[in-house]
């Protein structure tokens, strides 16, 4: 959001405040505006906080890839041996702990071309609760480590589970940060069969589209066969999976 520029967020609460003062019924536009910001938290693509990337707007067939809570010491190298040897790269949104914790992981997956973007450095369930000192502290320290570690200092941020709040932009903005959603997750964390996993990503497929999937928390025995079924149905329909940022680059 532009310096200066209202969000959703402003403009509904300025509208809650002036009824609340000339409806009877106060109690009722309080319960109605708690739910609209809560469905805000909870859903990026709906802009309420800010302005988050959840697609890329391009006429070309291209998609990215986005993998969030690694890097994990078993399942991201396998998933990187089956990006290299079909030549895609992809977005990897890690958590500065785990990047600390397994620093070798997180040179490779630089080193093989891939970017690698902010998730927070703890990836706490909590953050989207932190005051602002606490979640810039949090941000700043995830972009220390990742930047010591892999050589290059994150130009975008995934907020933990997705969550927003006016503080995740005030904070990003403060730290040259691009806030980022997606088009469709594939859910894989929920133990899904890796088909229904890659059907879910597929039925909602577009240019532009931002894919989120986890190379943390799940098992290779769900990545690798997931990514198969996704990478040939991308190759059957024409799509090519580019990294985020050349995605933006080239529209």
């Amino acid at each position: 959001m532009r310096r200066g520029t209202l969000s959703r967020f402003h403009l509904v609460t300025a509208a809650a405040v002036a009824l609340c003062v000339v409806v009877p019924q106060w109690w009722l536009v309080v319960a109605v505006y708690a739910l609209v910001v809560a469905l805000g938290v909870t859903f990026p693509q709906l802009q309420f906080f800010g302005a988050i990337l959840c697609r890329v707007r391009t006429g070309r067939k291209a998609v990215a890839l986005t993998f969030d809570d690694g890097p994990d010491p078993v399942v991201t190298p396998v998933l990187l041996d089956l990006l290299k040897r079909r030549g895609v790269r992809a977005t990897f949104f890690c958590t500065g702990q785990r990047v600390e914790e397994h620093p070798d992981v997180a040179r490779r997956i630089v080193a093989e071309g891939h970017l690698m973007a902010n998730h927070s450095f703890a990836h706490s369930h909590r953050t989207n609760l932190f005051m602002t000192r606490r979640l810039r502290e949090d941000l700043a320290r995830a972009q220390e480590v990742i930047a010591r570690v892999a050589g290059e200092r994150p130009k975008l941020f995934r907020p933990p589970v997705g969550l927003t709040n006016p503080r995740v932009f005030r904070v990003a903005a403060e730290l040259g940060l691009t806030v980022v959603g997606w088009t469709v997750r594939g859910l894989d964390t929920r133990r899904g069969a890796p088909a229904k996993v890659a059907e879910r990503i597929v039925r909602r497929l577009r240019p532009g589209a931002i894919i989120m999937l986890h190379d943390g928390g799940v098992t290779d025995g769900v990545v690798v066969p997931v990514m198969e079924l996704l990478l040939a149905e991308l190759d059957r329909q024409g799509y090519r999976a580019e990294r985020l940022d050349e995605l933006m680059e080239t529209k």
